[in-house]
Formats: structure tokens, sequence, C-alpha cells
């Protein structure tokens, strides 16, 4: 049975403008689709097993990744900061699968994750909606 996630991004600090410059989905579960309506991006994926990611870049070259996805029937949620220029979704998706680096991330099952980069800035990622097939999260950048 599919699975979406609905997300709504928030910046709360106007010292730097943060933009969404990729979108990835994991093949695994018959893979997905990202769609944009309202401001709004939704990660369709096509059951329990699969994830995506979206890299955001700010006008001053701050950069990080949020990946989201459904693990044994459960959401999940990380957010990769600092990224170097070779560290895009398409690199980090995989990482979260087969004995990857990020893995023990996805085994968490986290509702909600925060983490702050190197600059001293937040970014949270909160699911609003954390059970069932029709999820929603919302990030949030202080």
């Amino acid at each position: 049975m599919s699975y979406k996630i609905t997300i709504r991004v928030f910046q709360n600090n106007t010292n730097a403008f943060f933009h969404p410059v990729e979108q990835t989905v994991w093949n695994y579960a018959n893979g997905g689709t990202w769609t944009e309506t309202n401001e709004q991006r939704t990660l369709t994926m096509g059951g329990s097993g699969t994830s995506g990611t979206i890299r955001f870049v700010a006008d001053n070259g701050e950069n990080f990744i949020v990946a989201l996805g459904v693990h044994n029937y459960k959401r999940w949620c990380d957010i990769v900061t600092n990224l170097t220029g070779e560290q895009t979704g398409t690199v980090i998706n995989p990482e979260y699968y087969n004995g990857g680096k990020r893995a023990y991330q996805r085994e968490k099952q986290l509702a909600t994750y925060s983490v702050s980069n190197s600059e001293g800035r937040k970014f949270t990622v909160t699911y609003t909606n954390s059970d069932g097939h029709e999820l929603a999260a919302n990030i949030v950048i202080s």
C-alpha cells in the first residue's frame, strides 16, 4: 500500500534564503514521485521500505538535506548539514540502505529530528501527522 508525506517548509530567519535544488526517491517499494502544490511538496511512495530526500541551498552557500521515508510501516526522518560539493541527494539517499553509513538513522524511525550546522543555524523536521498512510511533516529553518 502506498504512502504520502506532505511537507511544508518554514524559514524563521531572514539572513539567508534556502531554496530546494534537488529531490530524490529511493528505488525500493516501487519507488515514488515528488509533486508540488500550493507551496507544499508531496512524496508519494509505492510502499514501506523507501524514502526521498530534498536538498536545500541558501543564497549564502549554506546547504542541507532532509531525508523522509517509511521503514517497517513506520515513518522516519533525518537531516544532513554542511554538505560538500559532491554530497547530493543522489549520493546521500542510498546511504540509508544496505548497511550504508546512515542506515542507523532510518532504523531509529524518529518522528522529529533537529540539528545545527557549523554556522549555528538550526534545522528541524517534525512529523505533524506521523501515523497511517497520509503523513505530514514540517521542515523549520531557524
